[in-house]
């Protein structure tokens, strides 16, 4: 289990008029990216015994909503890659969406993850969302996990599919 618990675009800033005003910004994945990358060789060593190993991600930086960086598409993009869409500048095809770059999680990169998931508490209830690894060389046994795990489970397109 990871904590996210600092950053610098996440707070409260002063106004050059004296109120007080909510900032924030991030790059989408950032934060699921690095926690990623810190957690490798844990994750390895679990996976390397045969057990199904689970990066799970606890958000203390936005402690009321528990979103700033660890939403869905943060999961989503970290883990598989950007959102993209391809455009032909002669024609002005499009492609159709696929997972493009900064993908952590790939058939030949950290398959020792089973999944990455996010721990939250809202509202003093303690959920946990996990999504599936579908290069994981040690799978989670999903059917038999207890109700109070929600699992997203994960389709990916890494390649343009057509121009529409």
């Amino acid at each position: 289990m990871k904590e996210l618990d600092k950053d610098e675009n996440f707070g409260v800033v002063e106004d050059p008029s004296g109120l007080e005003l909510r900032s924030n910004h991030r790059i989408l994945g950032e934060h699921v990216r690095n926690k990623i990358r810190a957690s490798k060789k844990q994750i390895k060593y679990g996976a390397n015994q045969g057990i199904p190993s689970i990066l799970l991600i606890y958000n203390n930086i936005d402690r009321v909503f528990q979103e700033f960086g660890t939403d869905d598409l943060d999961f989503k993009t970290a883990m598989y890659g950007k959102l993209t869409i391809l455009i032909n500048k002669n024609t002005r095809e499009r492609s159709e969406l696929f997972q493009g770059k900064k993908n952590e999680l790939q058939e030949s990169k950290n398959t020792s993850f089973s999944a990455v998931g996010r721990l939250a508490d809202r509202g003093g209830r303690p959920t946990v969302t996990m999504f599936e690894n579908v290069y994981s060389k040690v799978k989670i046994p999903y059917e038999i996990l207890p109700p109070c795990f929600e699992v997203k489970r994960c389709e990916v397109s890494n390649a343009p599919l057509s121009f529409a």
